[in-house]
This record gives C-alpha cells, sequence and structure tokens, in this order.
C-alpha cells in the first residue's frame, strides 16, 4: 500500500480486531417530533393572524401567512437532508477506511496504511495527514467534539501501528 490516499471503488475487508469504529454525524438541535411539533404550532398561530386579517378585508395577508409555514417547511426539509450526511472512520491493523456519504447516500472510500497516518487538528475538523496530502474529518463537529476525536483517532492509530490494541501481560521468567 502507498503511503498516500487511495480511492476504493467498495469497502474493503478489514482483518483483525478493529481499533476504532467510528460514526460523524452532523448534530441536528431540533428532532423530527419537536419540528411537528414546532410546525403545528406556527400553523395554528398564523392560521389565527390569517381569520383576523380576514375579517378585516386583507385577504391577500393570508396567503402571505401561508407562504412563511412554506418556506420554514423547506428550510427545515434542507436543513435535514443536510443532516444524513455521515463519515465513517474503521482503522485495522493494516489499513485505515474512510467512507464518506452525502445527502444523497452516494458513498465515496478511501484508504491509508496506518503507517504513513498522522493526525492534526485545524480550524475546522481532524486531518488525516499522509505522505503528501490530508483528508478533514468532523468539519462540522464542535470544538470539543473535535478535540475528543482526534485523540481517540490518534490512540487508534498509534494502536494500529503497533498492531495491537494492549501491551503484553504475560511474564518471562
Amino acid at each position: 500500500m502507498t503511503p498516500r490516499w487511495e480511492r476504493a471503488p467498495a469497502p474493503p475487508a478489514l482483518d483483525g480486531e478493529l481499533f476504532m469504529d467510528a460514526v460523524l454525524r452532523p448534530n441536528r438541535s431540533l428532532s423530527a417530533a419537536a419540528f411537528k411539533m414546532m410546525l403545528i404550532a406556527v400553523i395554528v398561530i398564523n392560521a389565527m393572524l390569517a381569520l383576523a386579517f380576514i375579517a378585516q378585508g386583507a385577504f391577500p395577508v393570508a396567503g402571505f401567512l401561508g407562504l412563511d409555514v412554506l418556506a420554514l417547511w423547506l428550510a427545515f426539509r434542507w436543513n435535514y437532508r443536510s443532516g444524513q450526511v455521515a463519515e465513517y472512520v474503521r482503522i485495522a491493523p493494516g489499513k485505515v477506511h474512510v467512507a464518506a456519504v452525502d445527502q444523497r447516500g452516494g458513498e465515496k472510500h478511501w484508504v491509508l496504511n496506518p503507517v504513513w497516518a498522522r493526525v492534526a487538528r485545524d480550524g475546522r475538523g481532524v486531518l488525516i495527514q499522509d505522505g503528501a496530502g490530508q483528508m478533514r474529518l468532523g468539519a462540522f463537529l464542535s470544538p470539543k467534539e473535535c478535540e475528543a476525536f482526534a485523540e481517540a483517532l490518534a490512540l487508534a492509530l498509534f494502536r494500529a501501528k503497533r498492531g495491537a490494541h494492549t501491551p503484553s501481560t504475560s511474564r518471562i521468567e
């Protein structure tokens, strides 16, 4: 395996124990159930306002209040769709496998030998650097989450380079 990221057509077979099997997803502050409740509340409030404007003879305002609800629904729909992206990081004794899943479910896979991998932090995510390039992971994570992920990734790479989860506890006498 070369000292650079290689594109793989499918997930590679990972032999041995996994030192890391992480799934990174963007955080969504509003669950689907909470969004439905919020949208119902907005619809009820806008319907009451629309009735008040219709009673005063301002019929066009009701249409704009309906457009307001439609715009809110579309914005959240796009937001939740972008929340379906994911990054998978799997580290085994001989391979680092990274898979990126886009909004439509398309997957891209990359493989690197852990011997060449180094972990670095920058302002937007965690970098896995190889001899000539780098791959950014977790650009959507908070700084605290990035730091924790970088530490876990560095430890997993360290173990993968050594080929064992824990040091041997056997005694030689």
